[in-house]
């Protein structure tokens, strides 16, 4: 028996074969935007639902983002894998997951449970197959090399390839970079709300222009209880990074711990100060080798900007460059912060061997304000992060680049409970680059002569009239 293929849209065919009658509007909205991913594919099915010639395919890859227990996987990715195959009987679906118990206990339970509509069909344990040659293969996996070489075999009319990762946000990186690697025509990601960075949350972000994406809140499922929300917005408030993972569709986990997250960078930029130049001048340098780069960021007033950030593998080639950049600003050696730990002692004495002189940098070192900071290098960070959350910084027009480095450093508390933040090395374990901008950015922000040597969070924003002139030398306490 042959699959009997259908003509209807994606939530057409929810609606009427698989008796999805309560599907809600978002519901619809997302199987809509899967389906419109393949008009144009087939001639004979070249007439879609609307009655319209489809001539070219005019769909995005799809990417939602859905409250918890909203009903994404039953409702929607077992309803566009069930289309999928009906439509192109000889098509290729592999869904993946950071899970393999989300594939096999809660994505193909829902697909059995419309086994008799399609007698034809096998329905195995993370498998289904139709007559016609056609498949859907679960799996759950961090092997990139599981996740090439999905390909048509015959041409993408015929048996095209649709590539589905739930619940994306626990998938690495590397495993969605593979998918790119393959010949796929239909794309859906989705997952509830996670952590702010990686490719799932870039598709909101960054990646926007290349996606059609979806928030889902659960206020937009009348099967969640009103009362729940009602009792999760009571017991953490609005702002709360669980409530609004749960019930926003935000991309707010772990945001209590990062030392300023993106919804309150986005807030404070929306709401910054206008820019006033006038007063004390800092420049910081942070140094890198290889692929991490090299930064200058220059603080004039309240304002700041990043000079220059580049990639040098030469040191003294990045040390000529760095003195030319200083120069041109204007910055003198006593205003200009180098981060002197690691690469950057052989940086800041081949700057020195050229004639500039700077303020040595050591994050490491004891904090001006030991009662709550670990060490230098965390004080600055979120004394930083505060005076741009409280409106004293203008950034201007910040670069996305930037704007991820600030966003995605988080706080830790040492073993004595004291303040500080995550290392690069921990960072790009999991993934995220060396904050080199951000690190400039921020120490920019916190040196400088207004501190008279130290960092308070309770003296940082001097008034104008209190500051002192800063010329050159060393500022103790460093």
């Amino acid at each position: 028996m042959k699959t009997q293929r259908t003509i209807l849209s994606p939530s057409e065919f929810a609606w009427f074969q698989l008796g999805e009658k309560s599907l809600y509007d978002w519901q619809i909205e997302c199987l809509e935007a899967i389906g419109l991913q393949g008009e144009g594919l087939a001639e004979s099915l070249s007439v879609c639902s609307t009655g319209k010639s489809a001539t070219a395919r005019t769909g995005l890859p799809v990417a939602i983002a859905a409250a918890n227990g909203s009903g994404k996987t039953a409702k929607v990715v077992a309803a566009a894998i069930l289309w999928f195959l009906s439509r192109f009987p000889r098509g290729q679906v592999v869904v993946t997951s950071g899970s393999f118990r989300q594939v096999e206990k809660q994505l193909w339970p829902a697909l059995r449970v419309h086994q008799k509509k399609f007698p034809a069909w096998t329905f195995l344990q993370t498998e289904l197959k139709t007559p016609e040659g056609g498949f859907a293969l679960g799996f759950s996996t961090d092997d990139p090399g599981r996740a090439e070489g999905w390909h048509p075999k015959i041409g993408s009319e015929t048996d095209p390839v649709m590539i589905i990762v739930d619940e994306a946000k626990t998938v690495p990186d590397g495993v969605f970079e593979a998918f790119d690697r393959c010949t796929r025509v239909f794309q859906l990601w989705v997952s509830s709300p996670g952590k702010p960075w990686g490719q799932f949350y870039e598709a909101f972000h960054s990646l926007k222009k290349f996606f059609w994406t979806r928030k889902v809140r659960s206020d937009e499922c009348p099967h969640i209880d009103p009362a729940k929300r009602a009792r999760d917005l009571e017991k953490y408030g609005p702002d709360h990074p669980l409530y609004r993972s749960m019930h926003e569709a935000e991309f707010t986990e772990d945001a209590e711990r990062l030392v300023l997250a993106p919804d309150r960078l986005a807030k404070a930029l929306e709401g910054q100060p206008q820019p006033e130049e006038d007063g004390e001048v800092v420049a910081f340098l942070d140094f890198a080798a290889g692929r991490d780069e090299n930064v200058l960021a220059v603080r004039r007033g309240n304002t700041v900007r990043i000079i220059k950030a580049w990639v040098e593998k030469d040191t003294m080639q990045a040390a000529r460059e760095f003195v030319r950049l200083l120069k041109t600003e204007g910055i003198q050696p006593g205003q200009a912060w180098g981060d002197a730990d690691g690469l950057g002692t052989v940086m800041i004495d081949a700057i020195a061997e050229l004639g500039f002189y700077l303020n040595r940098f050591h994050g490491g070192q004891a904090a001006s304000d030991p009662d709550e900071y670990a060490n230098l290098i965390g004080e600055v960070w979120h004394v930083g992060a505060t005076e741009i959350e409280r409106g004293r910084i203008n950034l201007g027009v910040l670069d996305p680049v930037t704007f991820k480095q600030i966003s995605t450093r988080k706080s830790e508390w040492s073993e004595n409970g004291k303040l500080r933040v995550e290392s690069k090395d921990k960072m790009r374990a999991e993934g995220r680059h060396s904050p080199d901008r951000g690190d400039a950015v921020l120490g920019c922000i916190a040196c400088g002569s207004r501190m008279s040597g130290a960092i308070r969070a309770n003296s940082i924003h001097v008034p104008e009239a209190n500051r002192d002139s800063f010329s050159n030398g060393l500022v103790t306490g460093w």
